[in-house]
């Protein structure tokens, strides 16, 4: 059964971008690809529609993938980008992973493309579950610290060793102290005060 993949190709050359599809075709994937060559391209195809991977030639007459990389991260967008190249050297390909892409397949040796699209792919899904958990914490978090800020009681908490590690601002209400003065100090000693 084939997977769906949107692939956004950044290419000069049909021919090399037909032999990726092919390759990807093989190992399972049923893309739906463009093709482009230009900066103004790759923007307006980022634009149009999400994409789930980019694949990016490195050395093309009007591009490159640092052009094409530098894009990428100044616009903040989240698509793991593969450099496909025949021309590239391994100390290139490592510039280029410092530069922001995720993998480096040589096009002479495609059989490597498959597996680094499914391990962009799970990567990438995890990376997007971490941000949505860390998104979602943050407004937990938020919420709480607007309730426990607003409520007319003194709400408070120690560790182990009973010192308080938070007092809401209620505390000034009450006692006529401010929560900076109380956190960090045993909590025996503020309820002798």
């Amino acid at each position: 059964m084939s997977r769906p993949l949107r692939v956004l190709l950044i290419d000069d050359s049909e021919a090399d971008a037909e032999l990726v599809l092919a390759e990807l075709c093989n190992g399972g994937y049923e893309t739906a690809w463009e093709r482009v060559e230009t900066a103004a391209a790759l923007m307006a195809a980022l634009a149009r529609q999400p994409w789930d991977v980019i694949l990016c030639d490195y050395v093309m007459p009007q591009f490159s993938a640092p052009a094409a990389l530098q894009l990428i991260r100044e616009h903040g967008i989240d698509i793991p980008v593969i450099i496909v190249s025949g021309q590239v050297g391994e100390e290139v390909a490592v510039t280029a992973m410092k530069g922001g892409a995720y993998d480096y397949v040589s096009k002479h040796k495609l059989t490597r493309l498959c597996p680094a699209v499914e391990r962009e792919l799970r990567e990438a899904e995890g990376q997007r579950a971490r941000k949505y958990a860390e998104e979602a914490l943050r407004a937990s978090e938020q919420k709480y610290r607007n309730l426990v800020e607003t409520v007319h009681d003194v709400i408070w908490s120690i560790d182990v060793a009973g010192r308080c590690t938070f007092i809401n601002r209620a505390v000034k209400r009450l006692l006529g102290y401010e929560p900076e003065e109380i956190v960090g100090r045993p909590f025996g000693d503020f309820m002798r005060v």
